[in-house]
């Protein structure tokens, strides 16, 4: 831990500071006392910085969507509720409760190695898909449900709640759902698709909102060089058959097709003469079993096949 990095205790002494100068009634030796526990020490101003910053995204909260926070509001004394102090007793305690967790909920990492799948069930009844080479941080707290997808693809199978947000991050784009099937693939070098399977995303890029939404049948690119390509209609099956374990081409020039397989198999495929880049295949094939797609090959198009050890050379026929 470094010397600005709040611990546990810190944040829970900064909540508690920022709930209590809330009231219209502080007294003035609490602001004088909090005025030298943020002057005592960096770790305390970074604290008090990190709940200002979840207090002012907590727009579900502030606008009444919480059921316990109804609740709290519900049970304040009828002369409390117009005017006067902005919390109760039991409101503070509700939001005391519910900032400190959405602070301190954990970050859970899951991942897959090459040619690994798995199926992942979060918290809040949402179910994840996990491809091949894959790495993504979930975080779920009472008011927000985050995924980071720091790399690779998987496919979201969101329970939708209408006061907590799933939110999907991947590079530059961010995706929130609206009660949704969908699947992400985002790698540096080949940028971001979501398609969209079931029910609706709005789509967000860095800070501005691309002003539409994308609805089942239909997916959209980002390229690595961040231009947005438009969005066109999908195919759920090509879309989920790596879910079954399978790959599926269609009049795929031989270039991506082998760059698919490098995902699955921890080997690298060189083109001796560059013009097989251009050759075409089509079929359906088993992503964990090299060997016949390398017959397949073969016996579909002029390729000629000379494997190493983790190198295979495909040669003009």
């Amino acid at each position: 831990m470094t010397a600005t990095t709040p611990s546990q205790r810190h944040l829970k002494q900064a909540t508690t500071w920022f709930v209590i100068l809330q009231s219209e009634q502080v007294a003035p030796e609490q602001r004088e006392n909090f005025e030298r526990w943020l002057a005592a020490s960096p770790v305390h101003r970074q604290a008090f910085s990190e709940v200002e910053r979840v207090w002012g995204n907590l727009d579900e909260l502030k606008s009444g969507e919480l059921p316990e926070l109804e609740h709290a509001r519900a049970a304040r004394p009828q002369r409390w509720r117009h005017g006067g102090p902005l919390l109760t007793g039991v409101l503070l305690a509700t939001i005391v409760g519910v900032g400190w967790h959405e602070i301190s909920a954990p970050t859970t990492i899951h991942q897959t190695g090459i040619g690994e799948r798995r199926e992942i069930a979060l918290a809040d009844g949402s179910r994840l898909q996990l491809n091949t080479a894959t790495r993504l941080h979930a975080r779920i707290s009472w008011l927000r449900r985050e995924i980071d997808l720091e790399q690779g693809e998987a496919v979201f199978d969101v329970a939708h709640e209408r006061w907590r947000p799933f939110r999907v991050h991947a590079g530059k784009l961010h995706i929130s759902d609206i009660g949704t099937l969908f699947n992400v693939r985002h790698q540096d070098a080949g940028g971001t698709s979501v398609s969209v399977l079931e029910g609706e995303v709005e789509l967000r890029l860095g800070r501005s909102w691309l002003g539409e939404v994308l609805s089942a049948g239909f997916g959209r690119r980002l390229d690595a060089e961040g231009r947005w390509r438009a969005p066109e209609k999908i195919d759920a099956e090509p879309v989920l058959a790596w879910t079954r374990g399978q790959l599926l081409f269609n009049h795929t020039p031989l270039t991506e097709v082998i760059k698919e397989l490098e995902r699955y198999h921890n080997l690298h495929f060189v083109l001796a003469d560059a013009s097989l880049g251009q050759q075409t295949l089509s079929g359906r094939f088993d992503a964990g079993d090299l060997q016949p797609f390398l017959q397949a090959l073969q016996s579909m198009l002029p390729v000629r096949v000379q494997r190493g050890k983790d190198t295979i050379v495909l040669h003009k026929r």
